[in-house]
């Protein structure tokens, strides 16, 4: 597969190629759930042994996972994620909640609230704010303006690819009734790279057929198959613009608009824990003025939320 330049080096697109593959997610998931063992991986996310075996190497290569020898004889690990790791919790919850926003609760099982134990107990709607002016970020308020690159970060073309690497995706996939269906909605949506990608750039005002090709350097099938997904989840809506020859374009829908944070959240981790690569052009927060950085707060008491502060209350 091959990536524009552009794509080598923006923070999502390599945040994606971390986390945008729905086995990743659904194993993350597991984690943050207090999961850390190969036969629980396998019985809540009903992943096949050899998948899941080349996501978990795969986590572990990245600095996500560290393996943690359980049992001597026989020998046995399990893995706990890494501070990198622990790192992604703020989108893992961005995620959840918007699981439990938009999915069919009745068939995704999801918990509908979650609970903030810090102080006194409360209910917690994570909000993603600006690092430097504190306010709510909305996909409207950002503005795209082009960088000045710094030639000391500059990258090979070739170290950048192989940071994207070749690691095979799956976009749909069976899975065992008796999985934990959880977060199964927005997988169906995040879990592809090229998916996520394409909502990125909608959210920067692309709407267009031959723009989402230009600007992500994607194959003609693979953009056709993807629009056509996210119109049918909803997350796009196709209107025409243009009769004679027939045009169309992809508007963001409310519930596209709405997967806006989890979109900044890796980005914001990339950018944090990725080693510095220039793009040629950056966010700003039209705001305050300041280049784009966010955090995931509790709307009610404004703190990080942070692993064992957060429970989840069954539907």
């Amino acid at each position: 597969m091959q990536f524009s330049h552009q794509i080598l080096t923006n923070p999502v697109a390599r945040g994606l190629n971390v986390l945008g593959d729905r086995w990743t997610i659904l194993i993350m998931r597991d984690a943050f759930l207090g999961r850390h063992r190969f036969s629980e991986f396998r019985e809540h996310t009903g992943i096949a042994r050899g998948t899941l075996t080349s996501r978990l190497e795969s986590l572990v290569e990245q600095g996500l996972m560290y393996k943690k020898p359980y049992s001597t004889a026989p020998l046995r690990h399990e893995y706990r994620l890494t501070q990198e790791g622990l790192a992604l919790y703020p989108w893992a919850l961005l995620i959840w909640q918007w699981e439990a926003d938009w999915a069919d609760q009745a068939d995704a099982g999801v918990p509908q609230v979650l609970l903030h134990k810090v102080g006194e107990k409360h209910n917690l709607v994570p909000a993603c704010v600006c690092r430097h002016c504190g306010e709510a970020v909305h996909y409207d308020d950002v503005e795209r303006v082009d960088a000045e690159i710094d030639d000391q970060l500059k990258v090979s073309e070739a170290a950048l690819r192989k940071e994207m690497g070749s690691q095979r995706r799956t976009r749909t996939a069976k899975v065992s009734k008796d999985a934990d269906q959880s977060l199964s909605h927005v997988v169906d949506i995040i879990g592809d790279r090229w998916t996520t990608l394409i909502l990125a750039a909608a959210f920067l005002g692309l709407q267009r057929y031959d723009d989402f090709q230009q600007q992500l350097g994607i194959a003609t099938n693979i953009l056709a198959d993807r629009l056509k997904m996210l119109v049918q989840m909803e997350v796009l809506e196709r209107k025409e613009y243009q009769t004679t020859p027939p045009r169309s374009q992809y508007e963001l829908t409310e519930k596209g608009k709405s997967l806006y944070p989890q979109t900044l959240a890796i980005r914001q981790w990339a950018l944090d824990h990725l080693p510095p690569v220039p793009h040629p052009y950056k966010l700003v927060h039209r705001s305050c003025g300041a280049d784009l950085a966010i955090d995931v707060i509790c709307n009610t008491c404004g703190e990080v939320p942070a692993v064992g502060e957060v429970e989840f209350e069954a539907p």
